[in-house]
């Protein structure tokens, strides 16, 4: 996972047209609109986020980690030029990690990693398209999420612990019900910082939600 994170420190570039005021664990990189909705038992927070483009890659391995490596050389081809104009994209927070785990122990799960594409591109032209048939841009309906944020250096035992732990906080809450891409066991690891950041750092858990 190491080198997933490794282009957040290479740009601190805001775009112009970035209508949302983010908040500081994008570290003032361009980020993806969310409305907080609320709080709950102070322990986790709904989100509902705005439909976005995303650039992605899928990955089908049986660890997070190996597939952020091998997602993070695609998106960051991508970004760094191998796109229908040559341009140079600039980084964005966070790293999305969708993680559809595998029917078994011994299965490969699915993971679509995304890099956000810039406030510059959200428009209906949209970003340069890639030039390897293994990344794509996509608009992301997101929608409806409870996230449950952590600090540290998240391996991957520590994503499912927490998700594990935010499924457990939402069944106790009473006051939201599980998507159903939730009931399928599906949800995302957010990754906000480079592996040179040592102190605060901030990973999250979206566990998908029916709207409140």
């Amino acid at each position: 996972m190491k080198f997933l994170l490794a282009s957040l420190l290479m740009s601190t570039y805001v775009s112009a047209e970035n209508p949302f005021s983010a908040p500081w664990f994008c570290h003032d990189l361009d980020c993806p609109s969310f409305t907080t909705r609320e709080t709950i038992d102070n322990s986790f927070e709904i989100r509902s986020y705005d439909t976005l483009q995303w650039a992605s890659t899928v990955v089908e391995t049986d660890s997070a980690s190996d597939a952020g490596d091998i997602a993070f050389h695609r998106l960051f081809d991508y970004i760094s030029g191998a796109n229908e104009k040559e341009e140079k994209i600039d980084m964005t927070a966070p790293v999305l990690n969708y993680i559809q785990p595998g029917a078994g122990p011994n299965c490969n799960s699915t993971f679509t990693v995304s890099f956000f594409v810039p406030w510059q591109y959200q428009t209906e032209s949209g970003p340069p398209l890639p030039t390897s048939s293994s990344v794509f841009i996509e608009s992301k309906d997101l929608g409806e999420f409870a996230v449950s944020s952590f600090g540290g250096f998240a391996d991957d035992n520590d994503m499912v612990q927490e998700a594990v732990a935010l499924t457990d906080k939402i069944d106790e809450s009473k006051e939201v019900d599980f998507n159903d891409d939730a009931m399928e066991g599906n949800y995302y690891f957010v990754a906000y910082d480079s592996p040179y950041r040592l102190m605060n750092r901030h990973n999250e858990d979206w566990i998908g939600v029916k709207d409140v």
